[in-house]
């Protein structure tokens, strides 16, 4: 029997983060669903999530609302609404809001990574005067977020 319970959630709860024109709510962590997923959305305005990859957690993006480019193992696609890009762990990807308007992604990770707890760090680490890069660059490894050059 599972230990999970069951839960519904309003639009307006969940802990939310904010890096730059970045809006992150998260609508399932890890604690919730046993460790097997966690569930984010992503309210974006011109914004670019870096080009990373995930050895252990496998990300499948759901466009909600504008026009997203994605980057996949160096091939870009621009999406509207509706569109889905599943990445398995171990290839890389990022994506980018080009504008001018705002766009909405959820993003569900599998199995769970503790991004909340990333989130809840780099929204502190960013907001500083002059963010520290090493320190950004820790935190991403610590939790799954190798960022890597697009070539």
């Amino acid at each position: 029997m599972s230990k999970n319970k069951s839960f519904v959630v309003s639009p307006e709860e969940g802990e939310t983060f904010t890096i730059g024109a970045l809006k992150i709510v998260s609508r399932v962590i890890g604690a919730q669903s046993g460790d097997a997923i966690e569930l984010y959305d992503l309210i974006m305005g011109k914004f670019t999530i870096d080009y990373h990859v995930h050895h252990t957690m496998d990300e499948t993006l759901c466009v909600i609302d504008g026009e997203v480019e994605f980057t996949v193992a160096g091939e870009k696609f621009l999406r509207k609404a509706g569109s889905v890009a599943h990445v398995p762990r171990g290839i890389y990807h990022g994506f980018t809001n080009l504008g001018p308007g705002s766009a909405r992604v959820l993003v569900l990770f599998n199995p769970a990574g503790n991004q909340s707890d990333y989130f809840r760090i780099l929204e502190k680490l960013a907001a500083a005067p002059t963010p520290d890069a090493a320190a950004i660059k820790a935190l991403q490894l610590q939790f799954d977020q190798e960022l890597v050059p697009l070539t």
